[in-house]
């Protein structure tokens, strides 16, 4: 009998007429996934090809300093420049000095010396000590120099020479400005020596900007003068220090006396020496050895003798006391004079 299979077909033909939505959504669906499908592989396609053309790159953030604080540094080198360029230029005094005469050692109060007052407020809640000159813990007080940021050598041939004794002995135990005494090592401080920004700076270089704004200070304070090749120096300095942290204050001017007129500086006239003069003085005894150098050297007014004077048994000159070379033998304040 065909009627029962005929008839199912038939009422399968008329539902599939009676809703046609059946088809319109399946057919809608199975679009909607195909798109999809289509829309996903795309999208993959895509992110592939940009990720081999473009690679990702991530820029550093870019930094932005406090606008407080780029006026702070302003202010702060103007405030260094400005008494840089106010300070004297002048030829160093290169004759007369001698450390005995001009410092007598630290002073005594309340049983505790200048060097016993500038360990102790330097010393570090540990015990131990920061050299900022090399960036050093020092461990033990014997370790430690207490430094003249502007040495007394140095003070002398930038005006210190006309000062009275009661002058040199503030300066040399200047507790009033804190810039003005520093512990540091030992080998360190004993490397500086006399010498002057044109030939040594600290072996740290993030403190050479405070240093110089120390050194500057002290002059400042002291009312002391600059040579030419040591201004060229600092103010080459400075132009690093745009940004740099480094403390600065103007400092207070300190009373200078200067000293009577029987300390006065030789007069003028007898600063040089003829070169019949030097042989001459080569000539005589032992007895006027300038007491400055070994070998013996004649004793002469000024700084009249210079290495080319000297006969190869004279060199190299030993300077006895580094910073007291009235002749300006030893240029780099190594003990050692004409070497070369």
């Amino acid at each position: 009998m065909s009627t029962e299979p005929e008839l199912d077909t038939a009422v399968s033909v008329a539902a599939d007429e009676a809703d046609p939505r059946l088809d319109s959504e399946s057919a809608s669906d199975d679009g909607a996934a195909d798109a999809t499908e289509s829309a996903d592989a795309g999208e993959t396609i895509v992110e592939e090809e940009d990720s081999e053309a473009f690679p990702q790159v991530t820029f550093p953030e870019a930094t932005v300093r406090d606008p407080e604080a780029e006026a702070a540094d302003r202010e702060r080198r103007q405030s260094v420049i400005g008494i840089f360029e106010r300070l004297r230029v002048e030829a160093e005094h290169r004759t007369g000095y001698d450390r005995e005469a001009v410092f007598d050692g630290w002073l005594y109060s309340g049983g505790r010396s200048t060097r016993d007052r500038v360990l102790a407020a330097e010393q570090l809640p540990d015990g131990t000590w920061f050299s900022a000159y090399d960036s050093v813990i020092v461990l033990a007080a014997a370790d430690l120099d207490v430094d003249h940021i502007v040495p007394l050598a140095e003070a002398w041939e930038s005006g210190g020479h006309g000062w009275s004794a009661d002058t040199w002995t503030r300066f040399g135990n200047d507790l009033a400005d804190p810039r003005s005494l520093i512990a540091v090592s030992a080998s360190t401080n004993r490397s500086k020596g006399a010498r002057d920004p044109q030939d040594w700076w600290p072996p740290e270089p993030g403190y050479r900007c405070q240093y110089a704004a120390d050194w500057i200070a002290v002059k400042a304070r002291w009312s002391l003068t600059m040579d030419t090749a040591e201004q060229r120096s600092i103010d080459a300095q400075l132009e690093s220090c745009s940004g740099a942290e480094f403390d600065f204050s103007p400092p207070v001017t300190a009373s200078v006396t200067l000293a009577g007129p029987s300390t006065a500086t030789e007069d003028e006239s007898s600063a040089t020496a003829e070169p019949d003069a030097v042989q001459e003085a080569a000539e005589e005894s032992t007895d006027n050895c300038h007491p400055a150098y070994e070998p013996c050297l004649p004793n002469l007014p000024g700084d009249a003798l210079n290495c080319g004077d000297l006969t190869a048994e004279q060199k190299p000159v030993r300077v006895k006391e580094i910073g007291v070379d009235p002749y300006r033998l030893d240029r780099d304040r190594n003990g050692l004079g004409c070497t070369s």
